[in-house]
Protein backbone atom coordinates (compact mmCIF):
# COMPACT_ATOMS: atom_id res chain seq x y z
CA UNK A 1 0.00 0.00 0.00
CA UNK A 2 2.87 2.40 0.94
CA UNK A 3 4.56 0.96 -2.15
CA UNK A 4 1.55 2.85 -4.32
CA UNK A 5 1.25 5.83 -2.38
CA UNK A 6 4.54 6.78 -3.53
CA UNK A 7 4.51 5.83 -7.25
CA UNK A 8 1.07 7.64 -6.46
CA UNK A 9 2.68 10.87 -5.50
CA UNK A 10 5.16 10.62 -8.11
CA UNK A 11 2.77 10.21 -10.70
CA UNK A 12 1.07 13.12 -9.76
CA UNK A 13 4.33 15.62 -9.48
CA UNK A 14 6.50 16.21 -11.92
CA UNK A 15 9.83 16.85 -10.17
CA UNK A 16 12.16 17.75 -13.34
CA UNK A 17 9.14 20.63 -13.62
CA UNK A 18 9.63 21.53 -10.01
CA UNK A 19 13.36 21.02 -9.75
CA UNK A 20 13.86 23.50 -12.75
CA UNK A 21 11.56 25.79 -11.56
CA UNK A 22 13.19 26.49 -7.73
CA UNK A 23 16.50 26.80 -9.26
CA UNK A 24 15.35 29.73 -11.76
CA UNK A 25 13.88 31.55 -8.93
CA UNK A 26 16.77 30.74 -6.38
CA UNK A 27 19.21 31.77 -8.82
CA UNK A 28 17.11 35.45 -10.03
CA UNK A 29 16.41 36.25 -6.95
CA UNK A 30 19.64 36.09 -5.51
CA UNK A 31 21.47 37.91 -8.09
CA UNK A 32 19.04 40.49 -7.09
CA UNK A 33 20.48 41.21 -3.69
CA UNK A 34 23.99 43.02 -3.72
CA UNK A 35 25.53 39.81 -4.86
CA UNK A 36 25.97 41.22 -8.40
CA UNK A 37 27.23 44.33 -7.24
CA UNK A 38 30.21 42.29 -5.10
CA UNK A 39 30.17 39.72 -7.76
CA UNK A 40 30.23 40.42 -11.12
CA UNK A 41 32.06 37.92 -12.48
CA UNK A 42 29.79 34.72 -11.15
CA UNK A 43 26.98 37.20 -11.32
CA UNK A 44 27.47 37.08 -14.92
CA UNK A 45 27.81 33.03 -15.59
CA UNK A 46 24.87 32.65 -12.67
CA UNK A 47 22.43 34.81 -15.25
CA UNK A 48 23.80 33.16 -18.12
CA UNK A 49 22.67 30.04 -16.35
CA UNK A 50 19.07 30.92 -15.38
CA UNK A 51 18.81 31.97 -19.70
CA UNK A 52 19.59 28.60 -20.35
CA UNK A 53 17.59 26.91 -17.22
CA UNK A 54 14.68 29.12 -18.92
CA UNK A 55 14.97 28.49 -22.24
CA UNK A 56 15.48 24.14 -21.38
CA UNK A 57 12.44 24.92 -19.11
CA UNK A 58 10.10 26.14 -21.91
CA UNK A 59 11.10 23.77 -24.93
CA UNK A 60 9.98 20.86 -21.56
CA UNK A 61 6.85 22.48 -20.86
CA UNK A 62 6.07 23.06 -24.51
CA UNK A 63 6.33 19.27 -25.34
CA UNK A 64 3.85 17.91 -22.44
CA UNK A 65 0.52 17.39 -23.56
CA UNK A 66 -0.16 19.70 -26.01
CA UNK A 67 -3.91 21.03 -26.75
CA UNK A 68 -5.43 23.61 -28.98
CA UNK A 69 -5.80 25.87 -26.40
CA UNK A 70 -2.29 25.86 -25.18
CA UNK A 71 -0.60 25.66 -28.92
CA UNK A 72 -2.94 29.39 -29.09
CA UNK A 73 -1.63 31.02 -26.30
CA UNK A 74 2.03 29.62 -26.55
CA UNK A 75 2.00 30.82 -30.30
CA UNK A 76 0.87 34.63 -28.71
CA UNK A 77 3.37 34.81 -26.07
CA UNK A 78 5.93 33.53 -28.00
CA UNK A 79 4.88 36.19 -31.24
CA UNK A 80 5.28 38.74 -28.15
CA UNK A 81 8.57 37.64 -26.88
CA UNK A 82 10.02 37.73 -30.66
CA UNK A 83 9.15 41.04 -31.53
CA UNK A 84 10.32 42.34 -28.22
CA UNK A 85 13.57 40.46 -28.72
CA UNK A 86 14.10 41.40 -31.99
CA UNK A 87 13.62 45.59 -31.16
CA UNK A 88 15.83 45.38 -27.60
CA UNK A 89 18.14 42.67 -28.32
CA UNK A 90 17.90 41.77 -24.21
CA UNK A 91 16.96 38.73 -22.47
CA UNK A 92 14.82 41.30 -20.14
CA UNK A 93 12.61 40.06 -16.65
CA UNK A 94 9.50 40.99 -18.48
CA UNK A 95 10.62 38.50 -21.75
CA UNK A 96 11.60 35.67 -19.11
CA UNK A 97 8.00 36.71 -17.32
CA UNK A 98 6.19 35.64 -20.41
CA UNK A 99 8.56 32.57 -21.31
CA UNK A 100 7.91 31.15 -17.73
CA UNK A 101 3.85 31.72 -18.20
CA UNK A 102 4.20 28.89 -20.75
CA UNK A 103 6.65 26.49 -18.90
CA UNK A 104 5.02 26.46 -15.24
CA UNK A 105 1.71 26.60 -15.30
CA UNK A 106 2.18 23.48 -17.95
CA UNK A 107 4.32 21.53 -15.95
CA UNK A 108 2.83 22.06 -12.69
CA UNK A 109 -0.92 22.72 -12.96
CA UNK A 110 -1.53 23.62 -9.37
CA UNK A 111 -1.67 27.38 -7.57
CA UNK A 112 -0.17 26.18 -4.42
CA UNK A 113 2.00 24.31 -5.67
CA UNK A 114 3.38 26.72 -7.87
CA UNK A 115 3.38 29.54 -5.01
CA UNK A 116 4.89 26.65 -2.30
CA UNK A 117 8.06 26.09 -4.64
CA UNK A 118 8.59 30.04 -5.15
CA UNK A 119 8.00 30.90 -1.44
CA UNK A 120 10.48 28.07 -0.82
CA UNK A 121 12.91 29.32 -3.56
CA UNK A 122 12.34 32.95 -1.94
CA UNK A 123 13.47 31.99 2.35
CA UNK A 124 16.34 29.61 0.55
CA UNK A 125 17.26 33.27 -0.93
CA UNK A 126 16.93 35.41 2.13
CA UNK A 127 18.40 32.91 4.48
CA UNK A 128 21.50 32.47 2.02
CA UNK A 129 21.99 36.36 2.06
CA UNK A 130 21.81 36.83 5.43
CA UNK A 131 24.49 34.06 6.16
CA UNK A 132 26.60 35.75 3.55
CA UNK A 133 26.24 38.99 5.11
CA UNK A 134 27.15 37.58 8.53
CA UNK A 135 29.77 35.80 7.32
CA UNK A 136 31.27 39.19 5.64
CA UNK A 137 30.86 38.16 1.88
CA UNK A 138 28.47 40.54 1.16
CA UNK A 139 27.59 44.06 2.99
CA UNK A 140 25.30 43.79 6.39
CA UNK A 141 24.63 47.92 6.35
CA UNK A 142 25.87 50.91 4.79
CA UNK A 143 25.36 53.93 2.32
CA UNK A 144 25.89 54.91 -1.02
CA UNK A 145 24.85 57.59 -3.58
CA UNK A 146 22.25 59.61 -3.16
CA UNK A 147 19.11 60.56 -5.31
CA UNK A 148 20.04 64.05 -7.61
CA UNK A 149 16.24 64.95 -6.41
CA UNK A 150 16.00 64.96 -3.19
CA UNK A 151 18.69 63.65 -0.16
CA UNK A 152 17.22 59.98 -0.19
CA UNK A 153 19.81 57.09 -0.09
CA UNK A 154 19.56 55.08 -3.18
CA UNK A 155 21.79 52.30 -1.80
CA UNK A 156 21.32 51.37 1.23
CA UNK A 157 23.01 48.11 2.29
CA UNK A 158 20.95 45.79 4.63
CA UNK A 159 22.07 42.22 5.55
CA UNK A 160 23.59 41.77 1.97
CA UNK A 161 20.36 43.43 0.27
CA UNK A 162 21.25 46.66 -1.35
CA UNK A 163 18.50 48.21 0.17
CA UNK A 164 15.95 47.47 3.10
CA UNK A 165 12.96 47.60 0.70
CA UNK A 166 14.33 44.81 -0.89
CA UNK A 167 14.75 42.73 2.03
CA UNK A 168 10.96 44.15 2.85
CA UNK A 169 9.77 42.97 -0.69
CA UNK A 170 11.14 39.58 -0.31
CA UNK A 171 9.36 39.17 3.20
CA UNK A 172 6.23 40.62 2.48
CA UNK A 173 5.75 38.17 -1.24
CA UNK A 174 6.78 34.71 1.22
CA UNK A 175 3.86 36.43 3.65
CA UNK A 176 1.37 36.75 0.26
CA UNK A 177 2.25 33.36 -0.57
CA UNK A 178 1.98 31.87 2.71
CA UNK A 179 -1.92 33.39 3.07
CA UNK A 180 -2.21 31.92 -0.36
CA UNK A 181 -1.36 28.69 0.89
CA UNK A 182 -2.38 28.82 4.53
CA UNK A 183 -4.83 31.10 5.40
CA UNK A 184 -8.33 29.22 4.92
CA UNK A 185 -6.23 26.65 7.14
CA UNK A 186 -4.31 28.54 9.45
CA UNK A 187 -5.75 31.43 10.12
CA UNK A 188 -4.58 32.30 13.81
CA UNK A 189 -0.76 31.47 12.52
CA UNK A 190 -1.55 33.94 9.39
CA UNK A 191 -2.25 36.76 11.73
CA UNK A 192 0.82 36.27 14.23
CA UNK A 193 3.26 36.16 10.85
CA UNK A 194 0.83 38.89 9.60
CA UNK A 195 1.81 41.25 12.72
CA UNK A 196 6.13 39.73 12.58
CA UNK A 197 5.89 40.36 8.91
CA UNK A 198 4.50 44.04 9.13
CA UNK A 199 6.50 45.04 12.52
CA UNK A 200 9.97 43.78 11.30
CA UNK A 201 9.05 45.76 7.74
CA UNK A 202 8.37 48.98 10.03
CA UNK A 203 11.52 48.92 11.98
CA UNK A 204 13.76 48.18 8.96
CA UNK A 205 12.30 51.14 7.25
CA UNK A 206 10.45 49.49 4.44
CA UNK A 207 7.86 51.47 4.34
CA UNK A 208 6.11 50.37 1.00
CA UNK A 209 6.72 46.73 1.94
CA UNK A 210 4.99 46.92 5.61
CA UNK A 211 1.59 48.62 3.48
CA UNK A 212 1.52 45.59 1.27
CA UNK A 213 1.80 43.68 4.15
CA UNK A 214 -1.13 45.26 6.04
CA UNK A 215 -3.26 45.93 2.37
CA UNK A 216 -2.94 42.20 1.86
CA UNK A 217 -4.41 41.41 5.65
CA UNK A 218 -7.47 43.83 5.57
CA UNK A 219 -8.68 42.64 2.49
CA UNK A 220 -8.39 39.47 3.40
CA UNK A 221 -10.15 39.33 6.39
CA UNK A 222 -12.67 42.18 5.99
CA UNK A 223 -16.27 40.94 4.83
CA UNK A 224 -16.02 42.57 1.01
CA UNK A 225 -17.81 41.46 -2.00
CA UNK A 226 -15.16 41.15 -5.06
CA UNK A 227 -16.50 43.81 -7.42
CA UNK A 228 -15.50 43.51 -11.49
CA UNK A 229 -15.07 47.22 -11.83
CA UNK A 230 -11.74 46.64 -9.44
CA UNK A 231 -10.48 45.49 -12.99
CA UNK A 232 -10.25 49.07 -14.05
CA UNK A 233 -7.94 49.58 -11.07
CA UNK A 234 -4.78 48.63 -12.91
CA UNK A 235 -5.48 51.03 -15.92
CA UNK A 236 -6.21 53.82 -14.02
CA UNK A 237 -3.03 53.60 -11.92
CA UNK A 238 -1.01 53.71 -15.18
CA UNK A 239 -2.78 56.82 -16.58
CA UNK A 240 -1.97 58.65 -13.47
CA UNK A 241 0.85 57.67 -13.05
CA UNK A 242 1.79 58.65 -16.96
CA UNK A 243 -0.15 61.92 -16.54
CA UNK A 244 1.87 62.77 -13.52
CA UNK A 245 5.26 61.78 -15.35
CA UNK A 246 4.25 65.05 -18.34
CA UNK A 247 2.66 67.11 -15.50
CA UNK A 248 5.13 66.72 -12.25
CA UNK A 249 5.24 70.15 -11.15
CA UNK A 250 1.40 70.22 -10.89
CA UNK A 251 -0.10 70.91 -7.01
CA UNK A 252 -0.85 67.20 -7.07
CA UNK A 253 2.46 66.65 -8.70
CA UNK A 254 4.32 68.28 -6.05
CA UNK A 255 3.01 66.53 -3.37
CA UNK A 256 3.62 63.56 -4.33
CA UNK A 257 7.20 64.19 -5.29
CA UNK A 258 7.19 65.69 -1.43
CA UNK A 259 5.72 62.36 -0.19
CA UNK A 260 6.55 59.89 -2.36
CA UNK A 261 10.44 60.53 -3.01
CA UNK A 262 10.25 62.47 -5.80
CA UNK A 263 8.43 59.89 -8.49
CA UNK A 264 6.79 62.30 -10.84
CA UNK A 265 10.31 64.40 -10.90
CA UNK A 266 12.09 60.95 -11.97
CA UNK A 267 9.31 60.05 -14.94
CA UNK A 268 9.46 63.19 -16.13
CA UNK A 269 12.73 63.13 -16.73
CA UNK A 270 12.69 59.66 -18.33
CA UNK A 271 9.98 60.14 -19.75
CA UNK A 272 11.28 63.54 -21.40
CA UNK A 273 14.61 62.24 -22.65
CA UNK A 274 13.24 58.74 -24.04
CA UNK A 275 9.88 58.57 -26.82
CA UNK A 276 7.47 56.13 -25.47
CA UNK A 277 7.19 53.39 -28.34
CA UNK A 278 5.20 50.71 -28.72
CA UNK A 279 8.30 48.42 -28.68
CA UNK A 280 11.09 50.57 -26.90
CA UNK A 281 14.24 51.42 -28.29
CA UNK A 282 17.06 49.93 -26.21
CA UNK A 283 18.90 52.96 -23.68
CA UNK A 284 21.61 52.96 -21.93
CA UNK A 285 20.65 51.75 -18.11
CA UNK A 286 21.48 48.20 -18.07
CA UNK A 287 18.25 46.06 -16.88
CA UNK A 288 19.79 42.42 -16.39
CA UNK A 289 18.55 40.23 -13.29
CA UNK A 290 22.13 40.44 -12.02
CA UNK A 291 22.08 44.45 -11.94
CA UNK A 292 18.68 44.21 -10.54
CA UNK A 293 15.91 47.09 -10.42
CA UNK A 294 17.40 50.42 -10.13
CA UNK A 295 16.56 52.14 -7.09
CA UNK A 296 15.02 55.08 -5.34
CA UNK A 297 16.16 58.15 -7.58
CA UNK A 298 16.76 56.08 -10.24
CA UNK A 299 13.68 54.86 -11.93
CA UNK A 300 10.81 52.95 -9.50
CA UNK A 301 7.21 52.68 -10.36
CA UNK A 302 6.22 50.11 -12.35
CA UNK A 303 4.06 51.30 -15.32
CA UNK A 304 6.44 54.10 -16.46
CA UNK A 305 9.18 51.62 -15.66
CA UNK A 306 7.92 49.19 -18.01
CA UNK A 307 6.75 52.24 -20.87
CA UNK A 308 10.05 53.30 -20.87
CA UNK A 309 12.13 49.99 -21.04
CA UNK A 310 9.96 47.72 -22.77
CA UNK A 311 7.37 50.11 -24.46
CA UNK A 312 3.51 50.47 -24.80
CA UNK A 313 3.05 46.32 -25.58
CA UNK A 314 4.27 45.84 -22.67
CA UNK A 315 2.62 47.58 -20.06
CA UNK A 316 -0.62 46.34 -22.33
CA UNK A 317 0.34 43.00 -21.07
CA UNK A 318 1.07 43.93 -17.54
CA UNK A 319 -2.46 45.51 -17.37
CA UNK A 320 -4.01 42.44 -18.54
CA UNK A 321 -1.93 40.07 -16.61
CA UNK A 322 -2.91 42.70 -13.03
CA UNK A 323 -6.44 42.53 -14.32
CA UNK A 324 -6.34 38.52 -15.13
CA UNK A 325 -5.39 38.34 -11.48
CA UNK A 326 -8.50 40.20 -10.55
CA UNK A 327 -10.52 38.01 -12.71
CA UNK A 328 -9.25 34.65 -11.65
CA UNK A 329 -9.96 35.63 -7.90
CA UNK A 330 -13.41 36.26 -8.32
CA UNK A 331 -14.16 33.37 -10.64
CA UNK A 332 -12.82 31.08 -7.74
CA UNK A 333 -13.81 33.33 -5.14
CA UNK A 334 -10.72 33.77 -3.29
CA UNK A 335 -10.42 36.43 -1.29
CA UNK A 336 -6.73 36.34 -0.29
CA UNK A 337 -5.95 36.20 -3.87
CA UNK A 338 -8.45 39.37 -4.56
CA UNK A 339 -5.84 41.03 -1.97
CA UNK A 340 -2.66 40.22 -3.34
CA UNK A 341 -3.95 41.34 -7.18
CA UNK A 342 -5.23 44.75 -5.32
CA UNK A 343 -1.70 45.09 -3.30
CA UNK A 344 -0.05 44.15 -6.41
CA UNK A 345 -1.45 47.02 -8.74
CA UNK A 346 -1.92 49.35 -5.77
CA UNK A 347 2.25 48.79 -5.20
CA UNK A 348 3.26 49.09 -8.43
CA UNK A 349 2.61 52.68 -8.69
CA UNK A 350 5.57 53.75 -6.75
CA UNK A 351 7.82 50.55 -7.08
CA UNK A 352 8.73 48.38 -9.77
CA UNK A 353 9.41 45.14 -7.80
CA UNK A 354 5.81 44.10 -8.33
CA UNK A 355 6.70 43.91 -12.15
CA UNK A 356 9.23 41.07 -11.90
CA UNK A 357 8.49 37.28 -11.67
CA UNK A 358 11.32 36.29 -9.24
CA UNK A 359 9.74 38.42 -6.38
CA UNK A 360 5.75 38.28 -7.60
CA UNK A 361 5.43 34.84 -8.21
CA UNK A 362 1.31 35.54 -9.09
CA UNK A 363 1.70 37.42 -12.62
CA UNK A 364 2.57 34.14 -13.78
CA UNK A 365 -1.05 32.96 -13.14
CA UNK A 366 -2.10 34.23 -16.39
CA UNK A 367 -0.44 31.33 -18.38
CA UNK A 368 -3.65 29.24 -16.79
CA UNK A 369 -5.76 30.79 -19.36
CA UNK A 370 -3.76 27.21 -21.22
CA UNK A 371 -6.58 25.91 -19.94
CA UNK A 372 -10.66 25.29 -20.05
CA UNK A 373 -12.13 27.54 -17.41
CA UNK A 374 -13.76 24.48 -15.39
CA UNK A 375 -9.61 22.83 -15.15
CA UNK A 376 -7.99 26.37 -14.50
CA UNK A 377 -10.72 27.48 -11.42
CA UNK A 378 -9.21 23.73 -10.12
CA UNK A 379 -5.94 24.25 -10.57
CA UNK A 380 -6.16 27.36 -9.64
CA UNK A 381 -7.68 26.41 -5.91
CA UNK A 382 -4.99 23.49 -5.81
Amino acid sequence: MENNNFQALFKNNNYIAFVLFYLIILIQSFLFTSFGTFFPYNSVMLSKLVNLLIVFYVIYGIMIQLTIRKIIYTLVILLIVLLTFWKLRIFSPYIKLLLLSIAVPATIPSGKKIAGIFSSALVTTMVTTIVFSLLGYLPQSGTMSKSIFSNYQETVYFLGFSHPNAFGTFLSMIFASFMFLFYKKHKWIMVMIALATFVINVAIGAGTAATATLLIFIISIIPIKLYKITYLLPLALATFALWLSYDNNSALGVIINEKIASRPNVWNAYTSQYPIKLISDPIQVNTDGYFGILGNGVLDGSYIYVLIFWGILALIVYIVIFMVLIKFSIDTKNKVLFAIAVMIIVSAFPESHMIMFYENIFLLFIGFYQYPMDERNKYLQS
